[in-house]
């Protein structure tokens, strides 16, 4: 907050916006993966969220008017509103039948293994003395990781869906992308 100049009400209304634009974000997130697919969808709003993330870095702690940072809260908010549901789609597409419990479970086990990662290296930049936008963006690198792993550690949709024995997904999913194409324009 002292980077951008918020103070306490600031911080709440931005939170505020960040979660009201969470709504038009999952709303994208499902329209986008019923176009595309669950994977290529989750890799786009890493990237994007990323990208969010170093221009809020770069850009509000130079900002002449300290509410900018409300619109970028709210390009957060689209960007989170897209990513966890997308999130939640792709495991829940590519868990094999009958591991549901078990792989949910390791799921969020290993979710939580690192997440005090970021911040804490975040922390140390900035204690450090590096420009917090130099940690904010280091901070955000993790998240172009995933999506690079996410790209190259696995295979094409189908592949995925194969293997964890979801292929009626893929099936269903054809299915409606062509009824989606054939409607008209709003």
């Amino acid at each position: 907050s002292s980077e951008v100049g918020l103070n306490a009400t600031d911080i709440s209304l931005f939170f505020f916006v960040v979660l009201v634009g969470t709504i038009p974000g999952s709303k994208f997130a499902s329209e986008l993966s019923k176009r595309t697919n669950p994977n290529t969808s989750w890799q786009l709003s890493m990237i994007c969220l990323f990208i969010t993330l170093v221009i809020g870095a770069f850009t509000l702690g130079d900002a002449p008017h300290k509410y900018l940072s409300l619109i970028w809260g709210l390009f957060v908010g689209l960007m989170l509103g897209w990513f966890y549901p997308t999130e939640n789609l792709f495991f829940s597409c590519v868990l094999p039948k009958g591991q549901e419990a078990e792989i949910a479970g390791f799921r969020v086990y290993c979710s939580m293994i690192l997440a005090w990662l970021p911040p804490l290296v975040f922390s140390i930049l900035v204690e450090s003395g590096v420009d917090a936008k130099w940690g904010m963006t280091f901070m955000g690198s993790f998240i172009l990781v995933a999506a690079s792993l996410l790209k190259f550690g696995s295979g094409t949709w189908e592949e995925i869906l194969q293997e964890s024995q979801r292929s009626e997904f893929a099936e269903h999913h054809e299915h409606h992308e062509h009824e989606s194409i054939a409607e008209p324009p709003l």
